[in-house]
């Protein structure tokens, strides 16, 4: 299998289209397709499904577009790394983050980044913990920051705080005078959630089955901003970090109560052990755990620091 025919079949997958991915290759059409062709032939399997509008996957073609995708920048990291062997890291890292959490960690990021890591160029991708997950075992993403990481044979995941978890809700309920919710509240208020399966709707999944509630989930919705209008129009509540409502509730926009018992959710660092040990992915990686503590130490992030967080490998 030729690199240059992986590589066209990744464009084209990511285009949808053989004719825009030759126009951003710079390679006639006829040209890319007979490469496609060629990986077709090679596989025994149709790669993509020809339509009015382009094309699209088949299930062999995902297959091979998940693994094409690890050995491309496998080769990419081992070509910065060589090349940047005299005067330190070099090349691209691409991190994704929540975005509640990379509100906080980004700027930081960038600003260490740009100063101690000078030939290190970050790209930004932010989503949900779920949808982060997939994409850093799919090889899409080199790092991730996300919440409460599910163990997998060959990453590492390094704690990077816990965030205390909060029922919210507008600023003029009243119905909590005792100053916070209890998590068998959660069977009666309409709750606005993510869908699974992103961590936070996991977690509360785990927490209500193990006192045997129900939750009263009157609505699944993908996006903090979204979830943030709805409950200041009185939708319903959500349960958010204080990351992803601080600004909010300093502006008298929401409210927020406690949960007791309480509970938190652990922001963690996640990679392939085999791409940390690269001196690029490593040294990016290391950025992310100084500015993390920097940040918690501060007090400019809005939850609790963990304190001697070490590197565990998952089993």
């Amino acid at each position: 299998m030729e690199l240059r025919a992986l590589r066209y079949f990744q464009t084209v997958a990511e285009f949808g289209s053989l004719s825009r991915a030759s126009e951003f290759l710079r390679i006639s059409q006829p040209a890319v397709s007979r490469q496609i062709r060629k990986l077709e032939t090679e596989l025994g399997r149709r790669l993509f499904t020809r339509h009015g509008h382009g094309v699209s996957l088949t299930e062999a073609g995902r297959r091979l577009l998940e693994h094409g995708q690890r050995v491309l920048r496998q080769l990419e990291q081992a070509r910065d790394e060589v090349r940047g062997d005299a005067k330190g890291p070099s090349g691209i890292v691409t991190l994704a983050v929540a975005p509640a959490a990379g509100y906080y960690l980004v700027p930081a990021l960038v600003e260490r980044v740009a100063r101690e890591l000078p030939d290190v160029q970050l790209k930004i991708v932010g989503g949900f913990s779920g949808y982060i997950h997939e994409w850093l075992v799919r090889g899409q993403v080199d790092l991730a920051c996300l919440h409460d990481p599910l163990p997998r044979r060959g990453f590492e995941i390094a704690p990077l705080v816990a965030e205390p978890v909060f029922l919210v809700g507008k600023p003029d309920d009243t119905r909590f005078a005792a100053g916070h919710a209890r998590i068998e509240d959660l069977a009666r208020l309409p709750l606005i959630l993510p869908s699974r399966p992103n961590a936070s709707r996991r977690m509360l999944d785990s927490w209500v089955a193990r006192r045997r509630i129900t939750p009263n989930i009157v609505m699944e919705v993908d996006d903090h901003s979204i979830i943030r209008a709805l409950i200041r129009r009185g939708i319903g509540f959500s349960l958010l970090t204080q990351c992803a409502i601080a600004d909010d509730v300093a502006a008298g926009k929401l409210q927020a109560w406690p949960i007791r018992p309480a509970v938190a959710w652990q922001l963690a660092l996640v990679g392939s052990t085999e791409l940390l040990r690269s001196e690029l992915a490593g040294a990016v990686a290391e950025s992310v755990r100084a500015v993390m503590r920097d940040l918690t130490s501060s007090g400019a992030w809005p939850g609790l620091p963990r304190a001697k967080a070490r590197r565990r490998p998952a089993r």
